[in-house]
Order: structure tokens, then C-alpha cells, then sequence
């Protein structure tokens, strides 16, 4: 297999938004249509699973950014830059995106187990990404305890306790009855997931 460039992936990753991002739009216009209580359910999850492919995709896109200048930093020397500085701020930058994955990741296993309808799991979706929203402007987000974070995070969804305490030994998603993932099979050992920005198709043409 050819290795690709670091450009070629900026390439693609920017391609795949687009598509990701055309996809949101498609389902949210059928979502806005929609009438009958069924075809919304659908939709609705289709929709938020459109969504977070969007994130994930635009996530990663953001992360070999940041990797690319890191390389330049470290490799290009400018005279009156404080490059130790600068190493600091991208090094956070990486590790503060690494944690809202590893945040959203965990606490959606819960979300998982916990609601049966896609709509909840959406709604419940929406609210922690405001939550997390919050939480990055704080100094100790990215040095925190994560399970305390994940903790803190159900209660304020109000989620069940002990499904918060056990979110790591909680089972792997199931297929539902159609054949489809659920959810996006995104689990916080590995937060992006190398397939996640391709699950949306199947999930959008539920027309």
C-alpha cells in the first residue's frame, strides 16, 4: 500500500467535510419535511449520525493541522519567536482535542446504555458537547481525572451513576434489528475511529 502525504490527507479529510457536511444538509432537509412521528424518529438519527461524522471528520482535519505545524515549529527555526512557547500552545491545543474525543466517547457509551430511543441519544448528545463546550475554558480540563470528568458529566445529563462508574466495562454496542450500528462504533480507546467518517451513508438514504 502507497503511503500517502501529509498534504494528500489534508486533501481528503477536506474533501470527505464537504461530503459530510452535503449529508448533514440532505438529511436535515428530510428531517424538516418529515410529518409523521416515524419517519422523524428516523431521520433524527440519521441526522445525528450525519452529524457526528461531520465532527469526527472535521476533528481529524483540525489534528493533522495542527501535527503539520508542530513539525514545522520544530523543525523550522525563526529568529525572535519563542518557539518553546509556541510548542507549549500547540502541544495543548493537541491534548485539549484529544480529551473533548475522549469526553465524547465515554460519556456516549453511557448515553448508549442508558436511553432506548435515537432521539434521547441525540438530545443527550447536543447537551454534553455544550457541556464540554463550557469545560474547555477551564485550566485543568485537559489534566483532569477523566473518570471524574465523565463522572461529573452524567450527573449534569442526569444519567445514571452507576452506568458513570462503569462506562469502561460497559458492552460493546449491538446491531440493531435493520443490520446498522446503532450509534457511530466510536469507543474511547479509540476516539476517532479510523471508519467513522464513512458510516453516515447508510444511515442517510433513508429516503
Amino acid at each position: 500500500m502507497t503511503a500517502t502525504t501529509p498534504d494528500r490527507d489534508a486533501q481528503m479529510l477536506a474533501e470527505l467535510a464537504e461530503l459530510d457536511l452535503s449529508a448533514v444538509r440532505h438529511v436535515h432537509a428530510q428531517l424538516m419535511a418529515a410529518s409523521e412521528a416515524g419517519e422523524v424518529a428516523d431521520l433524527s438519527r440519521s441526522y445525528q449520525r450525519a452529524s457526528r461524522c461531520l465532527r469526527q471528520t472535521l476533528a481529524l482535519k483540525a489534528k493533522l493541522a495542527a501535527d503539520a505545524t508542530n513539525l514545522r515549529v520544530r523543525t523550522t527555526p525563526r529568529p525572535g519567536i519563542d518557539l518553546a512557547a509556541q510548542k507549549r500552545d500547540l502541544l495543548a491545543d493537541d491534548a485539549e482535542g484529544d480529551r473533548i474525543m475522549e469526553l465524547q466517547a465515554a460519556v456516549g457509551e453511557v448515553i448508549h446504555a442508558h436511553a432506548a430511543d435515537a432521539e434521547t441519544r441525540a438530545t443527550l448528545t447536543e447537551r454534553l458537547d455544550r457541556e464540554i463546550d463550557d469545560w474547555t475554558e477551564t485550566d485543568d480540563f485537559t489534566t483532569a481525572d477523566l473518570d471524574a470528568q465523565v463522572r461529573r458529566a452524567c450527573r449534569t445529563l442526569g444519567l445514571p451513576e452507576d452506568l458513570a462508574e462503569q462506562w469502561r466495562d460497559l458492552p460493546a454496542r449491538l446491531l440493531d434489528d435493520q443490520g446498522e450500528d446503532d450509534e457511530d462504533p466510536v469507543r474511547a480507546d479509540d476516539p476517532v475511529g479510523e471508519d467513522a467518517p464513512a458510516t453516515w451513508a447508510a444511515a442517510a438514504d433513508t429516503g
